[in-house]
């Protein structure tokens, strides 16, 4: 059975909004990006943010960057589900629109995936992360807690209604003052 990874930056106060005016990446942050990604078979993303990461995505192959360009080929080139409530253009290579009627067909469909698939990425939007984390829909979490406290905007853990315990598997502080952090889940 596949894992479901939730990966994201998020501030010191837990906003995960608007983060490209507060987020500090760096090539040491790309390097590991690149090494995880090359871990993942698919990425889900939220409907929302699927159009602005794929034109990113797909002009980033010709970036003056070689570490973006390497990010942007494997991005590009790994299976990528959409996940909405209504139809949605797929104008994103190697896309497939998964239609959700309710949180249970989100979880059923998401069982399906992970019968097939090794390592789920669910990559953005806010609402998707916060929903996969209310419905305890995710096996790990990769946190990049920037030191920064943004104050206003969206909370990661906001919809969180119940206790999740998560045993923290890894740490890396970037020389930047970021701290990449890896938890599973606590078996219970």
């Amino acid at each position: 059975m596949g894992s479901v990874i939730l990966t994201m930056q998020l501030s010191l106060d837990g906003v995960v909004s608007d983060e490209y005016s507060w987020m500090m990446l760096s090539e040491e942050i790309f390097e590991d990006y690149l090494e995880y990604y090359n871990t993942v078979d698919t990425i889900i993303v939220g409907r929302h943010s699927y159009a602005s990461l794929a034109r990113h995505w797909q002009q980033a192959e010709n970036s003056s960057n070689s570490l973006e360009r390497a990010i942007a080929r494997r991005m590009n080139e790994i299976s990528k589900v959409v996940l909405s409530h209504s139809e949605t253009d797929l104008i994103w290579r190697n896309s497939q629109q998964l239609v959700i009627k309710d949180d249970r067909s989100l979880a059923r469909e998401l069982d399906v995936l992970k019968s097939r698939v090794h390592r789920i990425s669910v990559e953005s939007g806010v609402k998707t992360w916060q929903s996969f984390i209310q419905h305890d829909l995710y096996d790990e979490l990769w946190l990049l807690v920037h030191p920064v406290i943004v104050s206003r905007g969206e909370r990661l853990f906001a919809l969180a209604d119940k206790q999740q315990s998560l045993r923290l598997t890894h740490s890396k502080t970037y020389k930047n003052g970021v701290m990449g952090l890896h938890y599973q889940k606590a078996k219970r």
